[in-house]
């Protein structure tokens, strides 16, 4: 699973005058300490700080510029590029190679501090950002051809997911039916058997309250990583919502960060269902990129009960 929500980085030209101010505003800072010197003295001391700042600081600036160096936004479900009016929204699918360099850089009185190169290769295309931290990516640059499989992956109608029979393909939406299969299945008696729910009377098979077995059984699904031809986990995040299992808020909130983006919107969604703070499940504004809009308002209106 993804280990960041989001990363930010800057086109590396917009960084030049930074270096340049700092490395000034280090040498003035010297100056005005050494005031106690007589002005050419003083002086002296300013220029000579301010090019051992401008010199320390130069894996932070200088002639790095490249066609390719733009903002970004790097996030579990792909990236959003500055395309000048709106951001190009990149899938997993999409990016062939990310390739991280991180770096101290010396400076004066702070000590090293760190900086990351990002560079993004598509098919066709070649994007290049920094930032002033160590960037979180080595997992992503790891397991990158692994996101991009499993964003792909068909949404099962089941807790199984062991047939594509009559799974929803994410190239479509599919909130919608979704939401409604999961619905239907629990108002069966095999719902009830599966997951030793109580008897609800002679309209409904069974109620919709959590069970120890339907807490385990549902867990077990939610943590699951083995592959199937359709993807499960947004099935159970439903049901779990829906029978009120709030046992498994910590396997949502962990599903939040799949890959994949529409069983990251449902699990946020079911999560907060459950009461759990939008400070840990991060809100559904952050995956909406990668959502058709109708199943953006559809897990909007189901989120809030």
């Amino acid at each position: 699973m993804p280990d960041f929500r989001y990363v930010g980085l800057e086109p590396i030209p917009a960084r030049r005058c930074g270096v340049a101010a700092t490395a000034f505003g280090l040498g003035a800072g010297v100056t005005l300490a050494m005031h106690g010197l007589d002005a050419r003295h003083a002086l002296a001391f300013g220029a000579i700080a301010s090019a051992i700042s401008a010199f320390a600081l130069r894996g932070k600036g200088g002639k790095r510029s490249t066609p390719g160096a733009t903002s970004m936004a790097i996030v579990p479900w792909g990236m959003l590029v500055d395309a000048g009016d709106a951001p190009r929204i990149l899938r997993w699918a999409a990016v062939r190679k990310i390739d991280v360099a991180t770096w101290r850089a010396p400076t004066l009185f702070v000590g090293a501090t760190p900086s990351s190169r990002v560079i993004v290769e598509t098919d066709h295309d070649r994007f290049e950002g920094e930032a002033d931290f160590d960037a979180p990516l080595e997992r992503l640059v790891a397991y990158l051809p692994f996101y991009a499989t499993e964003q792909a992956m068909p949404l099962a109608r089941d807790l199984e997911g062991d047939t594509l029979g009559d799974a929803l393909e994410p190239s479509e939406p599919s909130c919608e039916a979704l939401l409604a299969s999961a619905s239907d299945w629990l108002a069966t008696s095999n719902a009830a058997a599966r997951l030793e729910l109580p008897p609800a009377g002679y309209r409904m098979a069974s109620a919709r309250s959590a069970t120890p077995v339907a807490v385990e059984a549902l867990r077990g699904v939610l943590r699951d990583r083995t592959p199937r031809p359709a993807d499960p986990r947004a099935f159970a995040a439903i049901v779990a919502a829906e029978i009120h299992a709030s046992e498994l808020a910590p396997e949502l909130v962990a599903l939040t960060q799949c890959p994949h983006p529409i069983v990251a919107a449902v699990a946020k969604q079911a999560a907060r269902r459950l009461g759990v703070s939008c400070t840990k499940t991060g809100s559904l504004d952050e995956v909406a990129p990668f959502l058709f809009e109708r199943d953006r308002m559809r897990l909007e209106a189901w989120g809030r009960g």
